[in-house]
């Protein structure tokens, strides 16, 4: 079934014939095209249509076929997409044909949509690998002002997931824009870091990428020896594992090194074999670095050749900084700014809600605590007022039983006990030490002053003293206080025992 769902889709569906290369004939597209199919109907369901192109797409691009690439490429990305993942690997596809093609502004747009999607998701790797890539877009186009700020979140990201390989990555992105701003050391650090780290996993093909950074960064340092030893030690491994781009790179940076040092004969090869390779893999950017490389070797000796070499030279430039794409740049990167300012302001509310929230906890804790001391306090006036009530009619029955011992008509004395037999109730009232000790003082007769001499406190602290103890009894004088003790001492009763706050 799947098979003729593959077979009808390329029935419907021809490729154009200048797509057809000598060396990629017909029926070979025509069986990679089927097996695509087959192959997305299986993987994509509702997206098989879009996930045939693009997987069309990647073979395509796998074998420089960029032509073909881009045109399906571009099939895949017109159409409706169910699943965003297949949307975002189509867009970063997008961005390596265009960046290989020298078209910056659209590589830089579908690099764009798809840091879109990736930030909607929210998913940390892809965020990363997205700045990454408009990073590298920025700085090859020339504005590596623009470059630093996504490569800086890019650093932030892959440091907080340490994952040793994708770090490099993003340290060997960091040395070339910092060495275009002109931050040599930070560009040399950064281009250590990445090999450090690329040497740990053992991955020699990365490692000669590393050593080709390193060495754009020891060119402009003046220091040529050293870049051109780094460079040879890469060129093998990018040969041997048919790096095309690495290679046409590091052709360009050797060439770049024998013109300095008045090598023309090299130079003018290893301009020749970057040329070479990059019309094979239409890598324009590199290219027209060489070209302007064999324009300054030629001048002055050349004219002819030389004037060949400048015209190559701007039409190259002038497919990659159309004035439209030099607008278009400058509005991507306002696009970044907005958004994360967008994000800065999402953040920002996101803590002022916080923020919010604690205040109204923090109110109604409060709110809570002002009730509570509220209620505390009543109950304290409360205990006090039953106190002094219970003082006062302790201290109306101390008197009434003192009458009933003096001399008094039998008749009166039985009708005075009889009142009085109830059991007093000592109201229990929370003294402190110093509070008991001046109490049971007064008990004995002391006075102010005796007291304050026997405890070597001041007249005016017992003073303080009592007039606590009269408020918390709600009585108002010394002799009043002087019954209570007695009521207290009469009824065995302990301030401690009756009270145990007290201790």
């Amino acid at each position: 079934m799947s098979k003729l769902v593959a077979l009808l889709l390329l029935s419907f569906i021809e490729l154009p014939q200048e797509l057809y290369l000598q060396n990629c004939p017909k029926d070979v597209v025509d069986s990679v095209y089927m097996e695509c199919g087959i192959q997305a109907e299986a993987e994509y369901d509702s997206d098989s249509q879009p996930g045939t192109d693009y997987l069309m797409a990647d073979w395509a691009f796998g074998e420089n076929l960029l032509d073909l690439s881009e045109y399906c490429i571009n099939r895949a990305l017109s159409g409706e997409f169910y699943d965003e993942n297949l949307k975002a690997d189509c867009l970063s596809l997008a961005v390596s044909i265009f960046r290989l093609k020298g078209e910056f502004t659209r590589a830089i747009g579908c690099a764009e949509e798809c840091l879109l999607i990736d930030r909607s998701q929210g998913n940390p790797e892809n965020i990363s690998s997205s700045l990454n890539n408009i990073a590298g877009l920025y700085l090859m186009s020339g504005n590596p002002q623009a470059a630093k700020k996504y490569i800086d979140e890019a650093l932030d990201i892959e440091r907080g997931l340490k994952r040793s390989s994708y770090l490099a990555i993003r340290y060997g992105v960091a040395s070339e824009i910092y060495l275009k701003l002109g931050e040599l050391e930070k560009a040399l650090s950064y281009a250590d870091e990445a090999f450090s780290l690329d040497s740990l996993n053992n991955n020699t093909v990365k490692m000669a990428v590393r050593r080709s950074q390193k060495a754009a960064v020891l060119m402009e340092m003046g220091k040529d020896r050293a870049a051109e030893f780094e460079l040879e030690k890469a060129l093998p491994v990018f040969l041997e594992k048919n790096n095309q781009n690495s290679s046409s790179i590091t052709y360009v940076q050797l060439g770049e090194i024998a013109a300095r040092n008045n090598n023309y004969n090299e130079a003018e090869h290893s301009f020749n074999e970057a040329i070479k390779i990059c019309k094979s893999i239409n890598h324009i950017y590199m290219e027209s670095r060489a070209r302007k490389g064999l324009y300054n070797l030629y001048k002055g000796t050349d004219n002819a050749e030389a004037l060949h070499q400048l015209e190559e030279y701007v039409e190259l430039q002038k497919i990659m900084h159309d004035e439209k794409s030099t607008e278009l740049l400058q509005s991507f990167s306002v696009k970044y700014d907005v958004l994360k300012k967008e994000q800065s302001i999402a953040m920002q509310k996101g803590k002022i809600r916080w923020q919010n929230t604690m205040l109204s906890i923090l109110i109604v804790l409060l709110i809570l605590i002002s009730a509570l001391l509220y209620m505390s306090r009543k109950a304290i006036k409360v205990t006090k007022q039953k106190n002094a009530i219970l003082a006062k009619a302790n201290l109306d029955k101390d008197r009434l039983f003192a009458i009933a011992q003096s001399n008094i008509p039998k008749e009166v004395k039985d009708e005075i006990l009889s009142i009085t037999g109830s059991p007093i109730e000592v109201p229990k009232v929370k003294m402190t030490p110093r509070e008991q000790e001046i109490a049971g003082l007064c008990a004995k007769g002391l006075l102010n002053k005796e007291i304050a001499e026997k405890l070597n406190i001041s007249q005016r602290t017992v003073e303080v003293h009592k007039n606590n103890i009269f408020k918390k009894l709600g009585i108002n004088n010394t002799v009043e206080l002087v019954r209570y003790m007695q009521i207290i001492m009469r009824e065995g009763s302990n301030l401690d025992e009756k009270n145990p706050d007290n201790a």
